[in-house]
């Protein structure tokens, strides 16, 4: 593989997203910085330019790209689609990392679906299957970033709207997350390949928007406190994010697997080892998304 690599990043504006996009810059590849507002996009790419010029690194403005897409809003996300495949002829990785807790839920959108659910879920599991084809002319890569919660999931409740606990809510969304990255594993093996990433607990502290960031109540302060003594900068996921996107010529070696930061975990995981689970939330989110009619 070349360095000059094509990678669309969700959540480029945030912690994981940032990093990963500095790592992958720096790298000498082309990355696409996805979020909602524009203006947020450009002052990110813009950063991105003045830190590679201060290491001496040379960085053409097309090389990091901007593109404007609401998760939450599916006509968004396929509009989003249809305009990175008229950019980019190629699209050789795509990190999804465009977490969202909200608070005080359930959060009904005028489409009717839960709006923690739908920016974390179906909206980066449509904007996946619009790209698939397009990413298997180039053995496509796409890495999830997940966390280690596990929660059951409800089938009479998948968004979590008639019994809405954010917690719950959020760790049913993260769940959901790891089990759509194995059945991508498991569906397209040999045309791209998919992995799960767990970031650890990573926070840029230096970031001036930091403090509007933070949840309120009990969770804002355990948040607080655990940035305090736990929290690592974007580097620590950035860098290994970069690693896997560019590193591996045979990227079927790891389709599939879970890492942590640089580490392939190998003690299986419950939420990616459910082939049961996995076909039937694919099959959910199929119908939900419009891809399939219900």
């Amino acid at each position: 593989m070349t360095n000059k690599q094509t990678i669309l990043i969700t959540g480029a504006t945030g912690n994981i997203g940032g990093g990963a996009a500095v790592a992958l810059a720096r790298r000498g590849a082309r990355v696409v910085l996805l979020g909602r507002r524009l203006e947020s996009l450009e002052a990110r790419a813009d950063s991105i330019r003045v830190a590679l010029s201060e290491e001496g690194i040379e960085c053409q403005d097309t090389d990091i790209a901007t593109l404007v897409v609401d998760f939450s809003d599916m006509e968004s996300v396929r509009h989003a689609a249809t305009e990175a495949m008229s950019r980019f002829s190629m699209i050789n990785g795509l990190i999804l990392s465009v977490g969202h807790l909200v608070q005080n839920g359930p959060n009904i959108l005028p489409s009717g679906h839960e709006l923690m659910f739908a920016t974390s879920v179906m909206g980066p599991f449509l904007f996946t299957q619009l790209l698939l084809e397009r990413m298997q002319r180039s053995d496509g890569l796409i890495l999830q970033v997940i966390a280690p919660f596990y929660e059951e999931i409800d089938w009479q409740d998948l968004e979590s709207i008639r019994n809405h606990r954010t917690t719950t809510a959020y760790n049913r969304a993260k769940t959901c997350e790891r089990v759509i990255a194995a059945e991508l594993a498991r569906r397209y093996a040999g045309r791209i390949s998919s992995v799960a990433f767990n970031p650890t607990y990573v926070i840029d502290k230096s970031d001036p928007e930091l403090d509007k960031r933070w949840p309120s109540g009990f969770m804002g302060f355990f948040w607080r406190m655990m940035t305090v003594f736990f929290a690592k900068p974007p580097a620590v996921a950035g860098e290994p994010i970069a690693d896997l996107m560019l590193s591996y010529r045979d990227r079927s070696a790891i389709n599939g697997a879970l890492f942590k930061l640089d580490k392939r975990i190998e003690k299986p995981d419950k939420a990616m080892n459910d082939k049961v689970l996995g076909k039937r939330l694919w099959d959910e989110l199929d119908s939900l998304t419009g891809l399939t009619p219900e």
